[in-house]
């Protein structure tokens, strides 16, 4: 008697079952399908512009995938607003990305920013990372004549635990300057995205800390010989090692980022390779319209692409007045900003404020700065390098009690940077400082979400 046959057929069915197709090649993984918030001017009366709200997905799929969306509004109105919208995209077999634009109706009014919502779901081999994406339609008629709001100062915290400042989106914790770093860091609870703006070759406005690429991706030369075409061909998360930054000594496996920006890894569920690459400012305000942002203006080396203004009139378009701080250490730039948009909060640049902190010391005081917000200081003169910048053997400790007492007597914030030690930073909290700028905001965060007086360093 044959007793295999019964146990075979089920088995048979089953298998014959799994590739109805007829071939032997099992299903792909679903993939993950994000959709990123975006904000945009909304115009002038009678003309519409439009949101775009980037749809992608982490792994290309055989089949297609659908979107079907529907707008909802917020705070900004449907008809009056925006023009509602419902429908269906499709991502082809293979596509990674796909967009969905909103129509917006511009007007004159000097008004907030209102936002509407995409509600959105999915069908095919992929799954959503949420169910609604917040379009931001930007205030653009600012009248941009008057100083900065000082009275009460927006930046100082009068005594309640100091700002979160992701320096650069977080040196350690995750590859600086890009849209995937800023956004995460976000998502930790950091109070306020700092980042460093350079001008192309071509007159663009990207976001990096150096100069030179060389650092931070595989790429080489400066950003003001570079196309803003050319910058986005390289890996802006090549070298970075979480925990660490970006040493050059470490094994492959090491670089879990690297790839991504160029296709050869799939991105983090949520995120896209473009997240990965050197971003421009214009994409930073579009995908982070609710953050507070610091922007650092750096030197304009070729003095022709009128630099200043160029900044100052794009935050003006995207509506960034109040939630936002210009800073410079070059007091030319400062200067040249504060003409250009006397309303947007600036800091003390270096050399007026290396004048006012020398001052200060002992019976000192700070006298009235009415033109800027803050004050962004080191904790020490230590953490100042560069050839004749300071005296040799130059040391002073500028964040003190007294310090603080007096940059606050002037109504000026104190943002200390870079501190990235758990005993500094509790420190910085027993000063009364308003805002530690750290390459660790992870760790940060975690400080400031514990009890007082259960703060401790391991």
């Amino acid at each position: 008697m044959n007793t295999s046959r019964p146990l075979l057929l089920p088995l048979a069915i089953a298998v014959l079952a799994g590739c109805s197709d007829g071939t032997d090649v099992p299903p792909p993984p679903p993939s993950s399908l994000s959709i990123a918030p975006t904000a945009i001017p909304e115009g002038a009366p009678g003309e519409m512009n439009a949101l775009r709200f980037r749809i992608s997905m982490t792994e290309a799929q055989p089949a297609a995938v659908r979107v079907r969306y529907r707008t909802e509004g917020d705070s900004a109105q449907p008809d009056v607003d925006f023009l509602p919208a419902e429908g269906e995209v499709t991502l082809e077999p293979g596509a990674l990305s796909a967009a969905i634009t909103v129509d917006v109706f511009g007007n004159a009014a000097d008004e907030p920013a209102k936002t509407l919502r995409l509600v959105y779901t999915v069908d095919g081999n992929a799954e959503a990372t949420g169910d609604a994406a917040l379009g931001t339609i930007a205030n653009d008629d600012a009248q941009c004549t008057s100083p900065a709001l000082k009275e009460p100062n927006p930046w100082r915290v009068f005594g309640a635990d100091p700002l979160n400042y992701a320096h650069r989106g977080g040196v350690i914790d995750f590859p600086e300057n890009t849209l995937y770093a800023y956004a995460e860091v976000a998502t930790v609870g950091a109070d306020v995205l700092e980042m460093d703006v350079y001008q192309t070759l071509d007159n663009e406005l990207v976001i990096l800390h150096d100069l030179s690429v060389d650092r931070t991706t595989n790429g080489g030369g400066q950003v003001v010989d570079l196309t803003l075409a050319e910058l986005r061909e390289f890996d802006a998360a090549y070298w970075f090692v979480p925990g660490v930054g970006t040493p050059r000594d470490r094994p492959e496996a090491d670089y879990v980022f690297r790839g991504i920006a160029t296709g050869d890894r799939p991105p983090p569920p949520g995120y896209s390779r473009e997240d990965f690459r050197i971003p421009t400012l214009e994409e930073a305000l579009q995908r982070f319209a609710g953050n507070l942002l610091n922007v650092e203006l750096k030197p304009d080396l070729d003095g022709i692409g009128d630099y200043e203004q160029q900044i100052a009139t794009l935050l003006l378009r995207y509506g960034r007045t109040s939630d936002i701080i210009a800073a410079s250490f070059v007091d030319e730039a400062a200067t040249a900003f504060k003409q250009a948009a006397p309303c947007i909060p600036t800091s003390v640049p270096l050399g007026q404020g290396t004048g006012l902190v020398l001052a200060a010391q002992g019976p000192g005081i700070i006298p009235p700065v009415p033109e800027h917000v803050s004050f962004q200081v080191p904790p020490d003169t230590s953490q100042i390098t560069g050839d004749g910048q300071l005296p040799e053997g130059f040391f002073l400790q500028v964040v003190n009690e007294d310090f603080v007492a007096d940059a606050h007597a002037a109504n000026l914030a104190v943002q200390v940077w870079t501190i990235n030690a758990c005993e500094d930073m509790l420190q910085m909290m027993a000063l009364g400082v308003d805002a530690i700028m750290t390459d660790r905001p992870v760790l940060l965060q975690s400080l400031l979400d514990t009890p007082p007086s259960e703060r401790r360093c391991d």
